[in-house]
């Protein structure tokens, strides 16, 4: 084992092993990874699939279709089985208020270019 890399990422969840997978992706090769235990295994494995279409922010909107998109084709890029399946959700606005943030709501995933 190699005791020094060019870039060391600490922490296994979602943010390092993404961020290892977009630094392999541009071609970075010296680069270690250090987990105290199993790959995605705390907070990370707690939060799966929590990718609402739905968000009140538009760079979070852009984050989470970003993230979508990888996870559609991460099975076909990888050649590993991610178990991956998109679903819907249901919200009810109850009265105006609740209806004009659904509106507001539905502004950003346009503009994102979520299909509603």
């Amino acid at each position: 084992m190699e005791d020094h890399a060019r870039i060391v990422i600490v922490g296994g969840g979602i943010m390092g092993v993404g961020l290892l997978y977009h630094l392999a992706e541009e071609g970075c090769s010296d680069v270690l990874l250090i987990e105290k235990g199993e790959l995605t295994s705390g907070s990370t494995w707690h939060a799966a699939g929590q990718c609402p279409n739905l968000v009140g922010n538009y760079n979070l909107a852009k984050i989470h279709e970003y993230s979508i998109s990888l996870y559609e084709r991460l099975e076909e890029l990888t050649g590993q089985a991610v178990g991956w399946h998109g679903c819907g959700s249901v919200r009810f606005a109850l009265n105006e208020r609740d209806l004009d943030w659904f509106r507001y709501l539905r502004g950003i995933a346009t503009e994102v270019g979520y299909h509603m």
